[in-house]
């Protein structure tokens, strides 16, 4: 049995600005000309939510934003891959991260892509925002007339933690995705998650995993594969497979992670289905790479229409 396609994320959503360099005297890597070739919704929740929406999956992003035009521009791209806003807020409050993602080149030819982080008016620190757990979340939950299929997070902000406890007590699947496991509060949000995915970059010692018997976790390796721990089974490898051609890799985890979800049966079932959704995610994050931006494959396929 299919689960019901309804999901609500909260966690990181930017807006990202895709910088191409150019190199006139190539192969001088002076002077170069930077190319703002996008801009867009992007962030781990704002990419798993848009790719979602496409997938044809009632999606609910849960994001407090500011009402800069930036924060204003995050919420009406999240509106435009097809997401349900009705929990999106744009308040002075709020808090909206830029991130700046500029393509570059080495003196050897090579690819590469820096990072900068800020947000609206020049400040160099990202700026987020998520309901309080004292009063906001509570609220939240008590307004949810049925939970969602799925409840997905990528911050272990105690907020995040407040609603992914409540909605996994009425039945939600819950899906966290950390960037790090270095808190208790992170730790906290694992204790609280039923599958639990992470890259090998970011977090390379799995051994934590083994103090968890009712929990799925999962660890990206990049061109080694994917392996996933199944509650008390030992960790499975499955491999890349063939990469295809590569443009930008940015968004790759998270084309795996809304593809993974959207294979998914109930819970309960996941151990007959899990290498099928791997399987499926992996091919899905490999077509991703072929593109320029987080959701490449998305403005091709419209295109293409």
């Amino acid at each position: 049995m299919s689960m019901n396609k309804t999901i609500i994320g909260s966690g990181i959503y930017n807006l990202d600005t895709i910088v191409v360099r150019d190199y006139p005297e190539w192969p001088r890597l002076r002077p170069f000309t930077d190319n703002v070739v996008l801009e867009e919704v992007g962030g781990t929740c704002g990419n798993v939510m848009s790719i979602l929406a496409w997938m044809g999956w009632d999606a609910k992003p849960l994001a407090c934003l500011d009402d800069s035009p930036e924060g204003l521009k995050v919420a009406e791209d999240l509106k435009r891959y097809g997401c349900d806003c009705r929990y999106v807020t744009n308040t002075p409050g709020g808090g909206t991260t830029l991130l700046r993602c500029t393509h570059k080149k080495t003196a050897d030819g090579e690819h590469v892509m820096s990072v900068r982080a800020g947000s609206p008016g020049g400040s160099r620190f990202p700026k987020r925002h998520f309901l309080r757990a004292r009063d906001e979340a509570p609220a939240f939950l008590d307004s949810l007339e049925e939970a969602p299929a799925v409840f997905f997070f990528d911050d272990s902000a105690a907020g995040n933690r407040v609603i992914a406890k409540g909605l996994r007590e009425r039945g939600s699947l819950i899906y966290f995705e950390p960037s790090t496991l270095v808190s208790n509060t992170d730790y906290e949000a694992v204790a609280v998650s039923d599958i639990i995915k992470f890259s090998d970059e970011n977090i390379p010692d799995v051994s934590f995993a083994d103090a968890y018997l009712d929990k799925v976790f999962i660890q990206t390796m990049g061109s080694k594969g994917v392996r996933y721990k199944l509650k008390d089974q030992p960790w499975v490898v499955v491999d890349a497979g063939t990469p295809g051609y590569v443009v930008d890799t940015e968004g790759a985890g998270d084309w795996f992670t809304a593809a993974f979800i959207n294979e998914l049966p109930e819970l309960d079932d996941i151990y007959y289905f899990i290498d099928h959704a791997i399987y499926a995610a992996r091919e899905q994050a490999t077509q991703s790479i072929a593109y320029l931006g987080s959701k490449g494959l998305i403005r091709q396929a419209y295109e293409q229409k």
